[in-house]
């Protein structure tokens, strides 16, 4: 009950403002007024049925979503105090509603397979199977949530939230399919003949490689975090008692943030400024608090015998680039004792998936499309931004591309 009251508490304080600047703000353009007004009135059924028009992963969108740059961000009430906390009455209503789903009115006969069970292939997952379609899934992991479960360390992020996903996707008739890798258990040709239509969401599987770094005292973090291929008490012994990050975005701070549960010193060194920092201001905060080092405006130039040599930087104003245009500043390096450097730069979408295939992306037919009429895209392959809610904005799209193609025969 008490759960209850502070979610009517924290909705109240919505000021269903005329302007709704936190829906303008919201990826998915979740009616979030609306929702608070259902939920400061208790109507709790209600509010998950407006949520439910545009969204299907509160689970994961209110809980790491950065609401602080997006929704309440935008809040007005941060002109006199703390915005609403979307997302905490987000995520309570998730709780709230664990496992319960819509189930579809009527069955459509045709098969679509989603291959790659991250944010965009479980949003479209879920989209395709409440419309009535037949859903079958294929995951390279032991576990659906994709990088969310395989990169997100425990601290961040509740495992349990991902169980009432699965629990969803078993009364919808969804049939996954885990440890299962498209290009090695079977080519993407054969199961785009088996099926009518296909989103292919399989997310950023391999790392931005930095060229001149390499040894075995040099990692890249989507392999360390990787929960298939380590226990905490394998990094323990995989890296040095100095460590250094490079980036300064989600990834790079969760990475940080565990090796300083593991006992490490640890510095992160970003070439840009906090300003430009892809992670938000919360969990730059979070990574400060844990007694984190971060330097800003330091690029690695070279890494030998225990010391990485970071070269000084600055933003110089430029057009073409909103970020500012990086250079060097001469004779101004920086030298950093350590004996590990974890990469945390970004990742890259294999195309592995379509080898043999000859499918392309189709951007000038949709964002979606591509050269076949059956395979769709979406994720972080197609999304600048590489948020969750992108994520499951992308896939909940295709789904709706996919019927309308149903229904008038052609994209």
């Amino acid at each position: 009950m008490d759960r209850f009251k502070d979610l009517i508490a924290e909705a109240a304080r919505c000021l269903d403002c005329r302007h709704k600047p936190c829906v303008a703000a919201c990826p998915a353009k979740n009616d979030i007024p609306g929702l608070m007004k259902a939920v400061k009135n208790g109507d709790f059924q209600g509010a998950k049925a407006l949520w439910d028009k545009t969204s299907n992963l509160p689970e994961l969108c209110g809980a790491l979503c950065q609401q602080e740059v997006m929704c309440e961000g935008a809040c007005t009430l941060n002109k006199i105090k703390k915005p609403v906390r979307i997302g905490e009455v987000e995520r309570g209503l998730a709780l709230l509603f664990w496992g319960e789903t819509d189930l579809p009115q009527t069955a459509i006969d045709h098969t679509h397979l989603v291959i790659g069970m991250g944010p965009a292939g479980l949003a479209n997952a879920i989209a395709m199977a409440k419309m009535g379609y037949q859903v079958d899934a294929v995951d390279a992991h032991p576990r659906i949530g994709g990088a969310i479960w395989n990169l997100v360390p425990p601290f961040r992020f509740d495992a349990n939230d991902l169980s009432s996903i699965e629990v969803k996707l078993a009364k919808l008739g969804v049939r996954v399919k885990y440890n299962f890798l498209v290009g090695r258990d079977a080519a993407l040709s054969d199961l785009i003949d088996q099926y009518d239509s296909v989103f292919i969401a399989h997310g950023l599987d391999v790392p931005q490689l930095v060229p001149g770094f390499a040894g075995p005292n040099v990692f890249y973090a989507i392999d360390l975090l990787n929960r298939v291929r380590h226990s905490p008490v394998s990094l323990d012994r995989l890296v040095g008692r100095r460590v250094v990050v490079v980036g300064l975005g989600s990834v790079a701070c969760d990475t940080a943030r565990t090796f300083a549960r593991l006992g490490r010193d640890v510095q992160i060194v970003y070439r840009r400024t906090l300003a430009e920092a892809p992670a938000s201001p919360k969990e730059i905060a979070e990574t400060l608090a844990e007694g984190i080092r971060i330097d800003v405006l330091q690029n690695p130039k070279s890494f030998a015998s225990g010391i990485l040599v970071c070269e000084r930087t600055e933003l110089v104003k430029d057009d073409a680039s909103p970020r500012g245009r990086i250079v060097t500043v001469p004779g101004a390096d920086l030298e950093i004792p350590c004996d590990t450097v974890v990469f945390a730069i970004g990742q890259l979408s294999s195309d592995a998936v379509f080898a043999g295939t000859g499918i392309v992306l189709r951007p000038d037919l949709s964002p979606y499309a591509t050269s076949d009429p059956k395979v769709y895209v979406g994720g972080d392959r197609i999304i600048k931004e590489k948020r969750i809610v992108d994520a499951m904005v992308s896939g909940i799209e295709a789904a709706r591309l996919i019927r309308e193609a149903c229904t008038c025969g052609s994209r």
